[in-house]
């Protein structure tokens, strides 16, 4: 018997068979809210998460699971499961983590330094839409092209939400100029 093997029930299910140490599981694929969410259909992994964890991690790490999911345009980054394998660890390292990094952020950065980096980041995609415009009047399209006034629309947006950050700049701060304000 074959370790991973699938059938293609329609085009919003698959049904999977891993063979995970002498014994095979039962998963079903399906999509559903616009996810694709693995479910295993074994009482033996409803009821035991540990066990669950160790095939579904297994099955993630397959050769032939990633093909599979080529092959049907899945990417394997948005892949849910249905039952939560791990819920007070993973919700606590993610709190944490998102806790840690903005505190940081919010500890090195005064909000001069935040708007200018907004204002860098705008700055980029302006750049990258007047150098689509650019080529795309080189390639003789111009305003009477339907996509060439789109393209300029969001270049006319980015350029209002540049000027509207560099307009905060200009606010009176009160206080220390130095102190963080979040």
């Amino acid at each position: 018997m074959l370790e991973f093997s699938f059938e293609i029930i329609d085009e919003s299910k698959i049904n999977i068979v891993y063979r995970y140490g002498s014994s095979s599981f039962n998963f079903n694929l399906f999509f559903n809210y616009g996810v694709w969410t693995l479910h295993p259909f074994d009482g033996i992994l409803l009821q035991n998460k540990e066990m669950c964890r160790l095939i579904v991690t297994d099955l993630f790490k397959n050769k032939d699971f990633h093909v599979m999911l080529a092959r049907e345009n899945i990417l394997l980054s948005t892949l849910r499961t249905s039952i939560d394998l791990n819920p007070e660890t993973r919700g606590e390292r993610y709190q944490e983590q998102e806790f840690d990094e903005l505190s940081e952020f919010a500890e090195t950065h005064s909000f001069e330094d935040v708007l200018q980096i907004e204002q860098d980041s705008v700055r980029e995609r302006i750049d990258f839409f007047q150098n689509i415009i650019q080529r795309m009047y080189m390639e003789g399209f111009g305003p009477e092209d339907n996509d060439f006034n789109k393209v300029q629309a969001i270049l006319r947006i980015y350029k209002a939400a540049h000027d509207q950050l560099g307009e905060l700049s200009d606010f009176p701060l009160s206080g220390d100029e130095r102190r963080r304000r979040w």
